[in-house]
């Protein structure tokens, strides 16, 4: 009879191991971004994710990849909201940010730009992160967003990015000298003639 309660125990304490080591799962997706031109060298995209509700106690890392040829200036923003449904929807978005990566290795190149939580307070306040980077330099670039499936239900996260290209210097350069030359130009039309 002990025989038997022992086996029991283990295999209960078992199970209840098991089933721990299946919530601590972390959740890994990579997808690239759906770009949607902006008719000015720039795009738009929009990114999110949504988690059933086995994922619930899961943290998660979801990586969203663009490249892009020129030098540019990026913003973006992402938010999560908190649902009283018979299944509560509801994440917690730990972390957002910017980084160059090499498309080969995946390895991230230099220092990721942080995102910044703007999440309000009090009782389930809306997650919600932005981020703008300004002067970087072409290449494959990937937005990062950690997180946990806090939610009976799970939960789900939506996003935004903007990207417009900045002028190379040479192109600042001859800005400037055609606005001199139509200074000078305009200087001489409004001078008076003296004959």
């Amino acid at each position: 009879m002990k025989l038997k309660s022992l086996v029991l125990s283990a295999l209960i304490a078992g199970a209840a191991c098991a089933s721990q080591g299946a919530a601590a799962q972390a959740i890994d997706r990579t997808a690239p971004l759906v770009t949607a031109g902006d008719g000015v060298g720039g795009f738009n995209a929009h990114f999110g994710d949504t988690f059933a509700a086995s994922t619930v106690g899961n943290a998660f890392t979801d990586i969203f990849t663009f490249n892009i040829g020129t030098p540019f200036d990026a913003a973006s923003s992402l938010t999560s909201s908190y649902l009283n449904t018979p299944q509560t929807k509801d994440l917690l978005i730990t972390g957002f940010s910017l980084y160059r990566y090499d498309p080969a290795t995946m390895a991230i190149l230099g220092t990721a730009i942080a995102g910044i939580n703007d999440t309000g307070f009090g009782s389930h306040p809306t997650d919600s992160w932005s981020l703008t980077a300004y002067g970087l330099n072409s290449g494959y670039y990937a937005l990062k967003v950690d997180g946990k499936v806090l939610g009976a239900g799970g939960g789900a996260f939506g996003g935004d990015l903007t990207v417009s290209p900045v002028p190379e210097p040479q192109t600042w350069g001859m800005l400037l000298a055609g606005l001199g030359l139509l200074g000078v130009a305009a200087r001489r039309k409004l001078v008076p003639i003296r004959i």
